[in-house]
């Protein structure tokens, strides 16, 4: 990777930078920023206007041509130019010799979110920014905006215009009058040129009939690489050979507002041309009429183009800078708010692909050795994914074989590894054609730790080659620290749930049988009761007692006893085969069974089985007078739930039938309506 120098600029500082006046205004017209430039014309201080009403300064601005081009701006209009006037002063600033200065305001819409945190500018041997030129394509609708005015200084420029003009009219002038002037002439012709040549920017004068540039000082050539007799030479096909494909739907609407214009009116718009190096350069011009035909039509415009590529690299310095601040924020709300990791993975690579605008982003997830300190990993997977939709999906692909080992040992330390272009690159046989398959010609791979363990990657791919700016790299950096802390955030969580879970088994549990305790009959039973009293079904209970069972344990013992209530517990969980019917300790040596949508005759079979299970056991009970192995009696009891009635209705009459059955001799089963009968 190239190692570029850069320097931190913190919060609006940037724009202090900016050799134009610059001046944020809020929503309710307070000044929110102020540069250092504004300060100097002005001579209002920053602390002094900050948070005032912009009117309190200069009331002017309330008029309503005024406030409502601000107020669009706020609703997020497209960049537009304040003033279309030559001499209208939005911002009144005066020269020193006391002259106010010529300006030209344009606004910007800039959403209200933090513009900066740490932004990052590379320098070399002169500050320079890389970035796109689309400021506003990605901007949510759903935001409120700042407005952002740019204030340029174009006194110079229009004194040199002028001043050309009327030494222009002079000389004509003058050379009607005697031949003697055409030495006076020329002296002025070459002193216009040389104010023209040292202006900075490029005067022009360009006829719209022969479609041809017919002067260009020579400012074209520092600014654009080309000569004055190539810029001329290129005639009609100047703007399809140099002018950006989108900038040139605009030259037909240009063309026609010039046959609409007076003589004083001047018209801007920007544009970018493409330099003699191939770079495209932004460029501001400001026209007016120079000569019209018999007709009155416009036959050749003045024009005056400043290169304004810096301060469109700073907004879209801007833009980015807000965007990244945009992803973050989206990133760590939903790490904030959401304990669903796999939700926040998804998010995660969705707005990274967008961001970047690359065709996949995917987590690799490594699965550490437990049982062998000498490997890093045993498997590698893919986890999540956002693919364009031309591209394969990789998403449950094992990488293992492709992981280098020499790289896995760089990834535990924090190293970061982005390449450009993957034929310059070494890389192994495995990983060339996975890469091949899946068309990756570009990717980054940056590390997500979790303390000084290596979790796993984000990846993003690219099917052409790239550069990875640092600012990207930084982003992805940034984001892999906001996932380890969501990674773990969700673990602590998922721990919280598997204790939880115990807990509640062992709060509803009984410890010896482990089947439900009383507790948890209680609980079951009044949920169920309500939920048949809405469906209108009926729930059965039957109560289960194990016969003579202080004889048992008087005979064998309570450890014996134990055992046997073990196994009795397990017979009559095993008799019910519905997953809502619940089996619990009643208390003692008695067992119960809700049994929700059964009537007694469901009921009753179910009894049955039971004691039939228990007696099964074969379970040895030689001081019984009624078997010679364990038994069990049973009342059962079925009611319709009604308003009138309650849970204890049911115990009731199911205790009422098991009292029948132990004073009838036991080992058998009893209904509460045959008590009845």
């Amino acid at each position: 990777m190239n190692q570029e120098s850069y320097i931190t600029i913190p919060d609006f500082s940037i724009l202090d930078l900016m050799p134009e006046g610059v001046c944020v205004l809020q929503e309710n017209f307070a000044v929110h920023f102020w540069n250092r430039i504004m300060e100097e014309w002005t001579g209002i201080s920053r602390n002094e206007i900050l948070g005032k009403d912009i009117f309190m300064y200069f009331p002017h601005l309330n008029q309503p041509k005024y406030v409502d081009s601000l107020k669009q701006v706020f609703s997020e209009s497209s960049p537009t130019i304040f003033s279309s006037k030559l001499y209208k002063c939005v911002i009144p600033c005066q020269l020193p010799d006391g002259r106010d200065r010529i300006q030209n305001t344009s606004l910007t819409p800039v959403p209200t979110a933090t513009f900066f945190s740490n932004y990052q500018l590379y320098e070399s041997d002169k500050i320079k920014f890389k970035v796109d030129f689309n400021l506003s394509s990605q901007i949510s609708t759903s935001t409120s905006f700042y407005a952002l005015l740019i204030v340029e200084d174009v006194t110079e420029l229009m004194d040199s215009i002028q001043d050309y003009s009327r030494m222009l009219d002079s000389a004509l002038e003058e050379i009607k009058e005697c031949k003697q002037i055409e030495k006076t002439l020329l002296k002025s012709h070459n002193f216009l040129q040389k104010i023209a040549d040292n202006t900075p920017n490029i005067v022009y004068l360009y006829d719209i009939k022969i479609q041809r540039n017919i002067y260009v000082n020579e400012q074209v050539i520092p600014m654009l690489g080309y000569t004055e007799i190539e810029m001329k030479e290129m005639g009609y096909q100047l703007f399809p050979n140099l002018l950006h494909p989108e900038d040139l739907a605009q030259i037909p609407e240009r063309v026609a507002k010039f046959n609409l214009a007076g003589d004083s009116d001047i018209l801007e718009w920007e544009y970018r041309i493409k330099n003699s190096s191939g770079e495209w350069r932004w460029f501001h011009t400001r026209e007016l009429i120079f000569s019209r035909d018999n007709d009155g039509l416009p036959t050749q415009i003045l024009g005056a183009a400043q290169d304004i590529s810096q301060r469109k690299w700073v907004e879209e310095a801007l833009r980015q800078q807000m965007e990244r601040e945009r992803l973050m924020r989206l990133i760590t709300n939903h790490i904030r708010n959401s304990l669903n990791l796999d939700e926040v993975l998804n998010t995660t690579v969705a707005e990274v692909r967008q961001f970047l605008q690359t065709d996949r982003a995917i987590i690799l997830q490594l699965e550490p050795c437990k049982y062998n300190d000498s490997c890093d990993f045993t498997r590698a997977i893919v986890i999540v994914e956002s693919v364009a939709y031309n591209c394969v999906s990789i998403r449950g692909t094992s990488l293992d074989s492709c992981l280098e080992a020499y790289y896995v040992s760089y990834y535990q330390i924090g190293y970061i590894r982005a390449v450009g272009d993957i034929s310059k690159t070494a890389i192994s046989r495995q990983q060339k054609e996975l890469f091949q398959k899946w068309q990756v010609k570009a990717w980054i791979d940056m590390p997500i730790m979790q303390g000084n363990k290596l979790w796993g990657l984000l990846i993003v791919h690219h099917s052409t080659p790239r550069e990875w700016p640092h600012l990207e790299i930084e982003l992805m950096n940034q984001l892999a620290s906001q996932l380890a802390i969501a990674i773990q955030q969700a673990e602590i969580y998922q721990q919280l749930q598997v204790a939880n879970q115990e807990l509640q088994r062992l709060a509803t549990s009984d410890g010896l049988t482990q089947i439900a305790n009383r507790r948890r009959f209680d609980e079951y039973l009044e949920s169920e009761w309500l939920r048949q009293v809405r469906e209108k079904h009926p729930i059965a209970l039957v109560l289960v007692d194990v016969d003579l069972f202080k004889s048992y344990n008087d005979t064998y013992g309570h450890l014996a006893g134990d055992d046997c209530l073990k196994a009795v517990a397990k017979a009559i969980a095993g008799a019910t085969k519905r997953p809502a019917d619940l089996v619990a300790r009643y208390g003692g040596e008695e067992f119960a069974l809700i049994l929700p949508y059964t009537d007694e005759k469901g009921a009753l079979q179910v009894a049955e089985a039971v004691r039939l299970a228990v007696s099964g056991l074969q379970i040895a009970h030689s001081a019984s007078q009624i078997n010679k192995f364990v038994t069990v009696s049973a009342g059962v009891a079925s009611l319709m739930p009604i308003s009138n009635r309650i849970p204890e209705d049911l115990i009731a009459a199911a205790d009422r039938a098991l009292y029948e059955a132990k004073a009838t001799g036991r080992d058998r089963v009893v209904t509460a309506s045959a008590i009845l009968n």
